[in-house]
């Protein structure tokens, strides 16, 4: 077998397992008249919605839309139609429901992008950095002035230079010990 279809299936493998049970087991329970109401809420209500929820968790699972996963439900109601001899009644109303399932898979998928959006623009959006110093008058980060020179310890050894394992209490000692200097 192909690696791409291999790979292909295994991801489609647990919605395909989901809506096979749920296609092909539901018209069990929809009763032997074909018209009743049983029929109806399984056919307009259970089978999009199952259409639905799988595309879109296919979709925030694997972050790529695939149109495969729109026709497992169409797939399955076609088998169910046979099996359970919906299509010697009508079968321009089976392919009817068949374009509908996949159209549902289809407004999954768009639903997702929906759901990716909104959570995409949450994380862009960054609540404002706060900043704890010794004075607020000393440091303020929207008006940037100009030093006005370096800072230069007089013993070597009080040099101090910043790396990745500097933390905040780090920063801060070195503000005191500069301002401290600087008052001196």
């Amino acid at each position: 077998m192909d690696d791409k279809l291999e790979k292909k299936l295994k991801e489609l493998l647990p919605y395909i397992i989901i809506e096979a049970i749920i296609f092909l087991l539901m018209p069990l329970f929809m009763g032997h008249n074909k018209a009743s109401a049983a029929t109806y809420i399984v056919e307009i209500g259970i089978f999009p919605v199952t259409s639905v929820v799988c595309s879109v968790i296919y979709k925030l699972r694997q972050r790529r839309s695939d149109i495969y996963v729109c026709l497992i439900a169409p797939l399955f109601f076609a088998i169910s139609a046979l099996m359970y001899g919906m299509w010697a009644d009508s079968w321009i109303t089976v392919l009817i429901y068949m374009v509908s399932y996949f159209i549902c898979g289809y407004l999954g998928l768009l639903l997702s992008d929906l759901f990716t959006k909104k959570s995409a623009d949450k994380q862009n959006e960054k609540p404002p950095i706060e900043t704890s110093s010794l004075s607020p008058d000393r440091v303020n980060l929207e008006k940037h002035e100009e030093a006005d020179g370096e800072f230069i310890a007089a013993d070597p050894e009080e040099d101090h230079s910043l790396d990745t394992a500097t933390t905040d209490d780090d920063i801060e000692e070195l503000l005191r010990a500069i301002h401290d200097r600087k008052s001196q």
